[in-house]
């Protein structure tokens, strides 16, 4: 096939093109999570995994080393720098190793991958990609233009006939690709007859997710798994009338919330704590001692009270995932409904269900609102929609189970964070080094007279930042104009450090609030930061200012040093709520500024010796984002009965550990009040 692929052109309009494994189609990519692969007894997370490691038949330790990680992208670059020593008929045999590789995924996958591929119809798949025409296509012209080889969506193609055509038959008898030497540690890869039980792969081998001992240990076992005829391991599913489920295991039922749930409205417990929703761990207890929003307290009478256990959700906010079980008895806001569940229904079960892509989309279609952004989810409209209702046994079990799972991939998460905060305090030594001290160790100092800085070049002047720059301040937008898709892009505090905002003003442009890219701008709330603004023309809302240089100072090297001087600002200020900076705090601040052509040079020194520091920045945050959404594509599987984690027992390592859990969620993520809106039911 390689030998005679040549340039297609695709539309991106008539196809259904993948790029993100977060998109509706992502799942077709290689990159995608969720869907992993058994292959003589070994777990392997990805297809990327499986493909790359597939370079290296001679080399064991290499293969194993692709293997055992847990992110399909960290997978790819680690096998990079073996490229060179890759298998000499790599190029000639790469198109019917990754041939096997989806077949394997569907064989693996088979109600999900099989379900995916066929949701395309008979539309062309087309792998989106920057740089690769040989296995994708790129973007030219307008961007509904794609031009490419598209290998590896014509092998998508390919598959998805076989499904038509053969059915279940489709994922059985998948033999090994006619190469020589097609090894996985050092053994023949074996033809595979049939589906793996769901029980004895979960049982036996989830605790093998989240590292490499595990994984190798598996590798050591004498035999590989017993392979069972798939006519006697095949799960027994029934159609659920359901379109975001087609099909749930015999069994289980399909209620509607009313029959699961009560209504609890419940007013004047003044004495419980308040309670608040991440968008992804649910409902938790507020921390009062770092309580940033006074008005909790004042309106804390027309709070509604939630029993341990009962299910709040925030009637606005439940379509993003702001919904979870009351850890403990306490308040919540008049935006949420509160609902009780009846014996037959584990309140965790049903969070873990709500907060599912395919059910926040059957949100909105039972919500109601003038405006889209702002439709709400009412008891009356709740109590109609449709859940699936798994024995209570098994409910419980699945609980158990995913508790487990998001234990170890918190630790994971945990991990990678600390990694970062380590990353940047390596990338804020070489600013502060450059922009304190300058590139020549030589030069002789003197004492800046600035408390937070010490000495600086002899040659260096101090200035007021106030009169080398233009303060910009942000206007009081009318937060009843903000929407979801219509207006100009709104800057707020949180979008600091995006490359886009999360709501626009639907409301004339105020000119004297524009800003465009390459703009520096502070947050002045809470901990005060200082961004270059990336994302366009916008308009910067209040609590924020943009600086502008305009003489003396470049906005690069301004970039550099302000958030030394903040930080200090920041360290200084004490406060029971909000921190607040003003613009004439920032007026009054003074800068060392050495002369034009030595701040070009220092911000050139440090984009180069940041530079490798940022990549690793990026690849974990990467990681993170990956591992996320491998979590998303678990839960899914198992909550709506894709994956039988019936047969699965706890290991030594799965201990769930409610702190750890803490790591899953992110402060931005966090439902606030002054995003509840009035909310009464």
């Amino acid at each position: 096939m390689s030998g005679q692929a040549q340039l297609r052109t695709y539309r991106r309009s008539e196809s259904v093109v993948f790029l993100k494994t977060n998109e509706d189609f992502g799942g077709l990519s290689n990159m995608a999570g969720g869907y992993p692969i058994h292959v003589n007894g070994i777990r392997v997370l990805t297809s990327e995994a499986l493909y790359q490691a597939c370079r290296f038949p001679h080399l064991p330790e290499v293969q194993r080393m692709i293997i055992s990680q847990i992110s399909p992208m960290t997978a790819k670059m680690r096998s990079k720098p073996y490229r060179n020593d890759s298998r000499v008929d790599w190029d000639q045999v790469r198109v019917r190793v990754m041939r096997w590789c989806l077949r394997m995924k569907l064989a693996n996958n088979w109600h999900a991958f099989s379900e995916l591929l066929l949701r395309t119809t008979e539309r062309p798949i087309v792998e989106e990609s920057r740089k690769d025409d040989f296995w994708g296509a790129k973007v030219v012209d307008n961007g509904d233009t794609l031009v490419g080889m598209n290998v590896l969506g014509r092998l998508l193609m390919e598959l998805r006939e076989q499904v038509k055509q053969q059915g279940r038959d489709a994922a059985l008898d998948i033999a090994p690709p006619d190469i020589p030497q097609f090894l996985l540690f050092g053994r023949s890869i074996e033809v595979v007859v049939g589906l793996p039980t769901p029980q004895t792969t979960e049982a036996q081998e989830q605790g093998s997710l989240f590292g490499a001992d595990t994984i190798i240990a598996v590798e050591a076992v004498a035999e590989p798994a017993p392979v069972v005829p798939a006519k006697t391991v095949k799960q027994a599913f029934r159609a659920s009338g359901l379109p975001w489920v087609p099909h749930v295991p015999e069994g289980w039922q399909v209620l509607r919330n009313g029959r699961l749930f009560g209504h609890r409205v419940e007013t004047g417990f003044p004495d419980l704590p308040i309670l608040e929703v991440s968008l992804r761990t649910g409902v938790r207890v507020r921390d009062m001692e770092n309580l940033k929003r006074k008005q909790v307290m004042s309106q804390k009478e027309k709070y509604k009270r939630a029993v341990k256990g009962d299910i709040a959700y925030n009637m606005m906010r439940m379509w993003q995932g702001a919904v979870g079980p009351a850890p403990v008895d306490g308040l919540v806001s008049p935006a949420y409904v509160v609902i009780k569940p009846y014996d037959e229904a584990n309140s965790s079960y049903y969070s873990y269900l709500f907060r599912t892509a395919a059910y926040m989309q059957e949100v909105n279609k039972f919500s109601r609102g003038i405006v889209a952004d702002r439709n709400r989810l009412y008891w009356e409209s709740f109590k109609q929609m449709p859940s699936l209702v798994p024995p209570r046994p098994e409910q419980d079990q699945i609980v158990a189970y995913l508790r487990a799972q998001d234990t170890h991939i918190a630790r994971f998460i945990k991990a990678k964070r600390d990694l970062i905060k380590l990353l940047i305090e390596q990338k804020l030594r070489i600013i502060d080094q450059a922009v304190t001290r300058g590139l020549d160790t030589a030069v002789a100092l003197k004492p800046s007279g600035i408390e937070w800085l010490g000495e600086v070049p002899e040659h260096w002047e101090v200035v007021h930042i106030g009169s080398a720059v233009q303060i910009v301040n942000g206007y009081p937008f009318d937060s009843e104009l903000f929407d979801a898709a219509v207006g100009h892009p709104l800057v707020r505090i949180r979008d600091l450090y995006r490359t886009h905002t999360e709501v626009q003003f639907n409301g004339p442009e105020v000119r004297e609030a524009v800003i465009n890219t390459g703009d520096l701008i502070v947050g002045m709330d809470g901990d005060f930061n200082a961004a270059r603004w990336r994302g366009g023309r916008a308009l910067l809302n209040q609590r924020m200012c943009c600086l502008r240089p305009r003489k003396q100072l470049t906005t690069e090297y301004l970039a550099l040093v302000i958030p030394k001087a903040l930080k200090f600002i920041n360290d200084l200020t004490l406060s029971t709520t909000v921190k607040h900076l003003s613009s004439g705090d920032v007026r009054r601040l003074r800068f060392p500024v050495p002369g034009e052509a030595e701040q070009l040079q220092i911000v050139a020194y440090v984009v180069a010796e940041t530079a490798p520091v940022n990549d690793a920045i990026a690849r974990t945050e990467e990681e993170i984002k990956l591992i996320r959404e491998y979590r998303d594509r678990l839960i899914a599987d198992v909550v709506t009965g894709q994956v039988d984690v019936r047969g699965w027992q706890p290991g030594p390592d799965d201990v769930v550990d409610d702190a750890v859990l803490d790591a899953l969620g992110d402060e931005n993520e966090v439902v606030t009040e002054e995003e509840d809106g009035d909310g009464e039911d």
